[in-house]
């Protein structure tokens, strides 16, 4: 199961910080229960640090749609884009969504993530 955000966060000189919280994690909830997503919008992307609160090793999936954008407004990129990474138990990762390749302005949106139980 796929977990999403239901923000967008748009490239700008402001920090934010936006926490996505998946409750707490009990012995029988499955690997995305175990999962919180926060984030730090930076002017050159967005900084995602993922949480497992659950005693057991995840292989994760995050992703994302960067949208850049000219000076007029006028979209000129769309790229869909992932981080993949293996999340210890009871551990955060830190990964970033890159706006480097945006000249003018971007915005990240369509972010969600999905764990999954990792091989031993």
């Amino acid at each position: 199961m796929r977990r999403a955000f239901p923000f967008v966060f748009a490239g700008a000189a402001a920090v934010a910080s936006v926490l996505a919280v998946a409750g707490p994690a009990r012995a029988g909830d499955s690997a995305n229960a175990c999962v919180a997503i926060q984030s730090a919008e930076m002017s050159t992307g967005l900084a995602f640090d993922v949480q497992n609160a659950c005693e057991k090793k995840l292989a994760c999936a995050l992703t994302w749609t960067l949208t850049c954008s000219n000076a007029s407004g006028k979209t000129t990129s769309t790229a869909k884009q992932e981080a993949r990474f293996v999340l210890s138990a009871s551990d955060t990762h830190h990964t970033t969504g890159s706006a480097a390749s945006c000249k003018d302005s971007w915005k990240i949106e369509d972010v969600s993530w999905d764990c999954a139980p990792a091989s031993k």
